[in-house]
């Protein structure tokens, strides 16, 4: 199933989330966070170094980025598209990104995980 993330719309971090809520949360997260703001883990994240470059190679540096970091951090979910929504005045852009969570394979990783386990 596919869910588009809006990196324009602020996220209300649900503590309690889990299964696809978690997932899109947990994908969110990842590409509003640059490298080195992680403690413990200062690999995680957009690279800092795409910053303040001109537009275009900045556009395809974060969409290079976002697929990097998602199938990275967080396997349950596939990027399928990452599209530039809108620039401001200030040159901030945001974008829009369309993950693909596919519940059969969470089954199928839990259900190895336990075999190992066991």
């Amino acid at each position: 199933m596919s869910y588009t993330i809006d990196t324009s719309q602020p996220i209300n971090l649900n503590w309690s989330a889990t299964g696809k809520e978690r997932i899109v949360q947990n994908v969110f997260n990842l590409i509003s966070t640059f490298k080195y703001e992680v403690a413990y883990n200062r690999a995680k994240g957009i690279n800092p170094a795409i910053l303040d470059k001109p537009i275009n190679i900045l556009e395809a540096a974060y969409i290079s980025e976002v697929y990097r970091v998602v199938d990275e951090y967080e396997p349950r979910a596939t990027v399928e598209k990452v599209s530039l929504s809108d620039v401001d005045d200030e040159g901030n852009m945001q974008f829009k990104v369309v993950i693909d969570i596919w519940v059969i394979l969470i089954l199928l990783k839990l259900m190895l995980k336990k075999l190992i386990v066991n």
